[in-house]
C-alpha cells in the first residue's frame, strides 16, 4: 500500500463503522472517506466494508487483513515519534461535550466565551449522554471531554478535578420557611423536588433526604435541573442542588437559597477524557482550556 492515508480510512472505518464519523474523526470530507475506500476495494478486490443497516460491518476478508494493517498503523506511528503541533487560532474541529443542563447553565457560558477568544474558528457540540453511552464515546472519539459528578465511570478514562460543590436548597421567595431559616425539623417535615441522575455520584443526596423524612417526602422526581424553578413557583416544594446552579438561577428566578440543613458530604465536578487521547495534541489543549476556564470561576459560585 502506497498511501498511508488508506490506512487511516481502513482505521477510521474499522473503529466508528461509519464514513460520516469516520471523515468527522479524520478531519476530511464523506466523499473523500469514500473515495478512499473504493481505492482500498480495488487493491484487495474485496468490498471490506458493507453497509448493514446504519452500521458499516467489516467483510470476513476485513476481518482477516485488519490485524496486520492496524498492526502496520501503529508502528507507524510509533516511528513517527514527534507529536503533531497543534493551533488553536487555526482550528476549525467542533468539540463535543458531554454535560447535562446544569453544566451547560453554569459552565457553558466561560467555556464559549474564552474558546471564542483564544480558537475563533473553532466549535462546540454539547451532549446529555447517559454512562454507557458516555464511555463509549469517550473511547471512539465521538465525545472530546465530559463534564459532571461521574463516579462510576473507570475503564480506560482520566480525570482531574476542577471545582468542588456543595448542596443548598431553594425555595420561592414567598415560601412559608423563607424568612425564617431552614431548620432540619423543617426540612424532615416538608415536601421536596429530586432531580434523578442516573451513574452519577448524587445518590448520597436522596438517601439523607428520605432518612430526614421518609420516601414520601419527596414529592416530585424530575430527569432535568431546568424545570425545577417553574415547579418551585407554585408549590411549597424544597430543591436541593448543587449550590453554583442554586446561585445562578437566585439571579433570574424569585427563589430564596438556605444551606442545607443535612450532613451531606460535598463533591467534586471532573473532567473526563479516554485514554487514547491523553497525548493527543488538540485534546490536551482543549480539556486545559476548559480546565482552566473552570477553576477560574470557582470563588464566583461559593
Amino acid at each position: 500500500m502506497k498511501d498511508l492515508n488508506l490506512l487511516y480510512t481502513f482505521e477510521a472505518l474499522w473503529r466508528d463503522h461509519s464514513a460520516s464519523i469516520a471523515a468527522q474523526n479524520l478531519g476530511v470530507t464523506q466523499a473523500a472517506v469514500s473515495g478512499s475506500l473504493k481505492r482500498l476495494r480495488s487493491e484487495y478486490g474485496d468490498r471490506l466494508f458493507t453497509l448493514v443497516g446504519r452500521r458499516m460491518e467489516p467483510t470476513p476478508f476485513c476481518i482477516h487483513i485488519a490485524p496486520r494493517l492496524l498492526t502496520s498503523l501503529a508502528m507507524v506511528r510509533e516511528a513517527a515519534c514527534q507529536m503533531p503541533m497543534f493551533d488553536p487560532q487555526s482550528c476549525e474541529k467542533a468539540f463535543t461535550v458531554r454535560m447535562r443542563d446544569v453544566g451547560e447553565v453554569v459552565c457553558l457560558p466561560a467555556i464559549v466565551s474564552e474558546l471564542a477568544r483564544v480558537a475563533p474558528k473553532a466549535r462546540i457540540h454539547t451532549v446529555a449522554a447517559g454512562m454507557d453511552e458516555t464511555l463509549n464515546g469517550l473511547s471512539t472519539g465521538r465525545i472530546d471531554l465530559a463534564l459532571g459528578f461521574m463516579p462510576t465511570l473507570q475503564t480506560d478514562i482520566h480525570r482531574t478535578a476542577v471545582f468542588s460543590q456543595h448542596y443548598v436548597c431553594a425555595m420561592r421567595k414567598d415560601h412559608p420557611l423563607a424568612q425564617g431559616g431552614l431548620t432540619p425539623e423543617a426540612f424532615a417535615r416538608s415536601e421536596h423536588l429530586l432531580v434523578e441522575s442516573g451513574g452519577s455520584g448524587h445518590l448520597a443526596l436522596e438517601r439523607a433526604m428520605i432518612d430526614a423524612g421518609g420516601r414520601d417526602c419527596i414529592k416530585m422526581r424530575i430527569p432535568q435541573y431546568l424545570s425545577g424553578p417553574h415547579l418551585l413557583l407554585d408549590s411549597d416544594m424544597i430543591w436541593t442542588l448543587p449550590n453554583a446552579l442554586g446561585k445562578t438561577l437566585a439571579q433570574f428566578y424569585p427563589l430564596v437559597i438556605w444551606p442545607l440543613p443535612l450532613q451531606v458530604p460535598s463533591f467534586e465536578i471532573d473532567l473526563y477524557w479516554h485514554d487514547r487521547f491523553h497525548r493527543d495534541p488538540q485534546s490536551r489543549w482543549f480539556r486545559e482550556m476548559v480546565g482552566g476556564v473552570l477553576r477560574s470561576q470557582q470563588s464566583v459560585w461559593q
